[in-house]
């Protein structure tokens, strides 16, 4: 279990990991950081990645369907088989998560409206974003889709 003895708020106000040099801005996301990373008492390893460790059950699962899918067992994992299509007509991509085919809409077919990843805040809400990866699963419900694309939004929810 976590404690506070496992991270501290700094000077910058954020949260700083007494274990290694990680921050973050918010307690839950630190906190979460200390369990998946340097807590021995979590409930879900993988077998064939050692560095992976995991706190929620249906992380671990998701990760043995997606990353070792020949293991993932069909009859006790629900993600095994589970693919998303990519709703842009005419596009065959598909992605064994939801945020995975998010991101690629997202990069590949909203570029006309989302605006391009700058390491910047989002321009429609000022939150700022680690990775083009959080950004692009962000921008299609904060930035305006036209209304060609709000169906195929509302397809992915």
């Amino acid at each position: 279990m976590s404690t506070t003895n496992d991270y501290f708020r700094a000077d910058s106000g954020e949260f700083q990991c007494r274990h290694c040099e990680k921050r973050c801005a918010k307690q839950n996301t630190m906190y979460y950081h200390v369990q998946s990373k340097h807590s021995a008492t979590n409930k879900f390893a993988c077998s064939h990645c050692p560095d992976k460790k995991f706190i929620q059950k249906s992380t671990y699962l998701q990760h043995m369907a997606t990353m070792h899918p020949a293991d993932a067992e069909e009859d006790t994992n629900p993600y095994v088989g589970v693919s998303f299509t990519c709703p842009f007509p005419e596009c065959q991509q598909s992605a064994k998560t939801k945020a995975n085919i998010l991101v690629h809409f997202a990069r590949t077919h909203c570029k006309d409206w989302i605006p391009a990843y700058t390491k910047q805040p989002c321009k429609s809400c000022e939150k700022a974003f680690a990775s083009s990866t959080a950004y692009f699963y962000h921008a299609p419900a904060c930035c305006s889709a036209p209304a060609t694309y709000h169906d195929m939004l509302q397809k992915m929810k």
